[in-house]
């Protein structure tokens, strides 16, 4: 137990591990692995972007258990539901000028009014348009909208 002295403290240093060799990428010894149909996760249907020119009434229809699926990259892509139109937002969340957490707060989800406060029409022409992949009907917000201020109206002349 030369290394160990009680009472005193060590202060000679062990020398850093040195690579011998430089390691290199190399495919040689690897062999095919085949996976088996019960362990593959079922792949969910594609949805390509509807060309500009389509009207919103001639977008093709997605079932709402198919926008709910839709939460990230990983599920295939991430869906939000603004109006009954579906748009497809996996590649857009990075350059959402608010952030990704907001777009991935309502993944596979209805927002429309929480998007009406912060966008508009003129917005959804420019960015929304070119995302739209299918429309869909039956999804409900998960946020009850909250009463507008409307002021105060006019309440006529006999009253004091």
């Amino acid at each position: 137990m030369g290394w160990l002295k009680l009472g005193a403290r060590t202060t000679s240093k062990t020398p850093e591990p040195q690579f011998q060799e430089e390691l290199k990428y190399t495919t040689q010894h690897i062999e095919a692995v085949s996976i088996s149909p019960s362990r593959e996760k079922p792949r969910l249907p594609s949805y390509p972007k509807v060309p500009l020119s389509v009207p919103d009434s001639e977008l093709p229809f997605i079932l709402c258990e198919e926008v709910i699926k839709r939460k990230s990259a990983e599920t295939g892509a991430l869906f939000i539901v603004v109006d009954e139109i579906v748009y497809d937002c996996t590649d857009f969340i990075r350059e959402h000028p608010g952030g990704t957490q907001i777009i991935e707060s309502f993944a596979g989800a209805e927002c429309s009014w929480q998007f009406w406060r912060f966008h508009g029409k003129v917005e959804m022409e420019e960015f929304g348009r070119p995302l739209r992949v299918g429309r869909t009907n039956g999804l409900r917000n998960k946020f009850e909208e909250p009463k507008k201020y409307v002021g105060l109206r006019r309440l006529g002349d006999d009253w004091d």
